[in-house]
């Protein structure tokens, strides 16, 4: 139950670590020689996936990942998952922005090294994707109106709640 716990902790890591630009955070939660694919965006190792990320970074405007359903076999220190998960996207287009929501998991591998689980392979499967073209968010609503807009990146409400206080 613990190592089941400390896996969906890693995952749910995973998705922070991405949706906020934490790039420490994220390189950490990998072993030196894992690696991470995600189709033509990027296949190889952790820090080609990171130099990805941070070279789109300016074309996106919201970042949303999601863990559903969790499945994870576990053999002493290894282990693999199925995770299901639901990713929104805005990106900035030429002319517009689009959303992109897919829905499909991660096949991951995960080893424990000193005590702390980690990726050693991380493979997203895609089941459906749904584009909209031209994006279509809109907080008009009364319960949207007037409160604070997440963003990816640095710049998200979030990143001063984990901020020890200074003084």
């Amino acid at each position: 139950m613990l190592a089941r716990d400390e896996l969906h902790q890693l995952v749910t890591a995973y998705c922070r670590a991405v949706d906020r630009a934490d790039y420490g955070a994220l390189r950490s939660l990998y072993h030196p020689d894992a690696t991470d694919s995600h189709g033509s965006f990027s296949t190889g190792g952790v820090e080609q996936f990171i130099e990805q990320l941070q070279a789109a970074e300016p074309y996106v405007r919201v970042s949303q990942h999601n863990i559903t359903t969790t499945n994870f076999v576990i053999e002493g220190d290894t282990g693999s998952g199925e995770i299901y998960c639901l990713v929104f996207h805005t990106f900035a287009g030429p002319k517009h922005d689009i959303d992109v929501i897919i829905g499909g998991r991660y096949l991951d591998k995960y080893t424990k090294h000193d005590g702390r689980w980690k990726f050693t392979q991380r493979t997203i499967v895609a089941d459906w994707a749904y584009q909209n073209d031209p994006s279509q968010v809109n907080f008009g609503h009364p319960s949207t109106r007037g409160g604070l807009r997440g963003k990816p990146g640095q710049d998200d409400p979030s990143i001063s709640l984990f901020t020890p206080p200074q003084g």
